[in-house]
C-alpha cells in the first residue's frame, strides 16, 4: 500500500503566486509527478534544468481560477474547486485530546495495514459529520479502491483504502475506535497507555 503524504491547500495559486482572499474560488488538483520536479514536470516548458530521478510523488497544487485553465491539459489524478477559507487566528492550545481527525492522522502515519480498516471508518464517520468531503473514488489496477477526502476546513487531503468492510466487523471495529478515542487501554499500535 503506498502512503501518499498530501499538504494543505496553500495560501496562494501555485503559477502566479498571488495570495487567496477569503471566499474565492480556487481550483485544486493532485497529480503524481517525478520526485520533486513539482510543476516542471506538469509544464515542461518551465522546465529549469535537469532533473534527477527519484521515485513518483503525489503532489497537491492549488490555483486561482484565471491560473487554473493553464493546466486543463495536464493527466491529474483527481481535479475539484471550493472557497478558500482564511486560516483562523490560533488560539492557545488546551490539554490535548483525542480527536476522530487527530486519530485518524496518528493511524495513517503509522502505515500500519492493520489500521486500513479503522482508518477507513473513522473517514467515514467524519464525513457524516461533514469535516471530511469525498472528492473522488480511484480504483486501483490491482482492484482495490481509494478514497480522496479532502477536510472541509483546512483543505488537507486524505487517501484512505475502501477494505470493503462487511457489517459483521463494523462492531468490533467501532468498539477499538471507541476505547481509542476515550483514551483507553491501547493506542494506534496495540500497546498499553499509560493514564497519566
Amino acid at each position: 500500500m503506498t502512503d501518499w503524504k498530501i499538504r494543505p491547500r496553500s495560501n496562494s495559486c501555485r503559477l502566479c503566486g498571488r495570495l487567496f482572499e477569503d471566499g474565492e474560488i480556487c481550483h485544486s488538483a493532485v497529480a503524481v509527478v517525478p520526485g520533486t520536479e513539482g510543476l516542471d514536470a506538469l509544464f515542461p516548458d518551465d522546465a529549469g534544468g535537469d532533473s534527477q530521478k527519484q521515485p513518483p510523488q503525489m503532489q497537491r497544487f492549488d490555483f486561482c481560477v484565471k491560473c487554473a485553465a493553464q493546466a486543463v491539459g495536464v493527466a491529474w489524478t483527481s481535479v475539484w474547486r471550493g472557497k478558500y477559507a482564511a486560516p483562523p487566528p490560533s488560539e492557545p492550545e488546551a490539554v490535548p485530546k483525542e480527536t476522530a481527525e487527530s486519530l485518524l492522522r496518528k493511524l495513517l502515519d503509522s502505515e500500519d495495514p492493520d489500521n486500513v480498516s479503522l482508518a477507513f471508518l473513522l473517514a467515514v464517520m467524519l464525513e457524516r459529520k461533514k469535516i471530511l468531503i469525498e472528492k473522488s473514488v480511484k480504483r486501483q489496477p490491482e482492484g482495490g479502491v481509494v478514497r480522496i477526502y479532502e477536510h472541509k476546513k483546512n483543505a488537507e487531503v486524505f487517501f484512505i483504502t475502501d477494505p470493503g468492510l462487511s457489517e459483521e466487523q463494523i462492531p468490533e471495529l467501532k468498539s477499538r475506535m471507541d476505547s481509542l478515542l476515550s483514551g483507553h487501554p491501547h493506542d494506534p499500535d496495540g500497546t498499553e497507555q499509560n493514564p497519566n
